[in-house]
């Protein structure tokens, strides 16, 4: 496929450029430490189970998931506005990105693409996560379903992002984890819809929804036009890469 017309990269955010199970499971843990005298009879391991299953990754939903919680582990002395107050009192401090995010999006940006992030979720929230990825200042926009009044996979978000960026939706390549908010409605909406594959994936995008698969953010350099081949043969001879 020639991916010469390509102006812009629009990232998904959590689990795509952010390490969702990493900052998950790390907040979860630290968070058992932190309530573990009201904890007596419930276990780390089975706390995190009960987290995760209930967590649609949404910033929205803690409230519901804490009120199961209390209601499922018969906590007693706690309640569930205790545990949401501590979720958003701490939980900015647990955004880890993959390895390669900030390398792969500042190679981007310096080859004049345009960088868009799209996210379901509160618009202070995910800029402060991009504040706290180190990524803030390559990126051209963020749209979130706050601002614009819809959530992935409805086309108003993304036709937000392609008017903001000033493109067409040809000129954009869409990368994200989530087959059916992510890949599925970027390629109806004629962008080139790049599936970054986790292990954990429970749906794959169908044949004709995907573009390329990936799995890790760099290999962005290998599909894009060669410029970053070359580029990425000299760093690893010794000129400058590191991440």
């Amino acid at each position: 496929m020639d991916l010469t017309h390509i102006k812009a990269i629009v990232f998904d955010l959590e689990g795509t450029l952010l390490d969702r199970v990493k900052s998950r499971e790390k907040f979860i843990e630290e968070q058992y430490e932190r309530f573990r005298d009201y904890f007596i009879h419930v276990q780390l391991a089975d706390y995190k189970n009960k987290f995760i299953e209930l967590d649609d990754d949404e910033d929205n939903d803690k409230p519901d998931l804490y009120k199961q919680i209390i209601e499922q582990f018969h906590i007693d002395r706690l309640t569930w506005k205790d545990l949401f107050n501590d979720f958003e009192m701490h939980f900015y401090r647990y955004v880890f990105p993959y390895y390669d995010t900030l390398y792969t999006l500042e190679k981007l940006s310096s080859h004049h693409y345009l960088i868009g992030v799209i996210a379901n979720g509160k618009s202070k929230i995910k800029q402060f996560r991009l504040h706290s990825l180190g990524i803030i200042h390559v990126i051209n926009y963020l749209t979130t379903s706050e601002t614009v009044g819809y959530r992935k996979p409805h086309p108003q978000i993304f036709e937000d992002m392609i008017e903001q960026l000033g493109v067409e939706p040809s000129e954009v390549m869409y990368v994200g984890d989530d087959a059916l908010n992510d890949v599925a409605p970027a390629r109806a909406m004629g962008m080139v819809s790049v599936w970054y594959k986790q292990d954990d994936a429970e749906l794959e995008p169908l044949e004709n929804e995907v573009d390329y698969t990936i799995s890790t953010i760099e290999e962005l350099l290998k599909i894009l036009p060669e410029k970053f081949e070359t580029e990425g043969e000299e760093e690893r001879n010794g000129y400058g890469f590191n991440y």
